[in-house]
């Protein structure tokens, strides 16, 4: 299995709940990416449990932290993940991207 790993700063988006990412090609030409992207995705899943993908995570994350703090969307985003995302991880599958993203 071959990817990157890149240190999220500045530059990047989702930097507030997750440090890394690791990169996959998108071809099976190449490495063989979609595989690779999908066994990390086992082996996450079965270390961390379930993480809802990356958009999701944090719409989810912003909405219910509102929620429970009676806060406008805007001000949840320095409150804490909520119980419907997973802490340690997400991932990303859009067109020419394989992602996770690790805490």
């Amino acid at each position: 299995m071959k990817y990157t790993i890149t240190r999220l700063d500045g530059r990047y988006s989702h930097r507030e709940n997750f440090e890394f990412y690791l990169g996959f090609a998108s071809s099976m030409a190449r490495q063989a990416g979609p595989i690779g992207f999908n066994d990390a995705m086992i082996w996450f899943t079965n270390l961390y449990g379930w993480s809802a993908e990356i958009k999701q995570w944090h719409h989810i994350d912003r909405w219910t932290c509102s929620q429970k703090l009676g806060l406008p969307i805007a001000a949840s985003v320095l409150a804490r993940p909520s119980a419907h995302c997973n802490p340690h991880w997400s991932w990303s599958n859009s067109y020419q991207d394989l992602r996770i993203y690790v805490a």
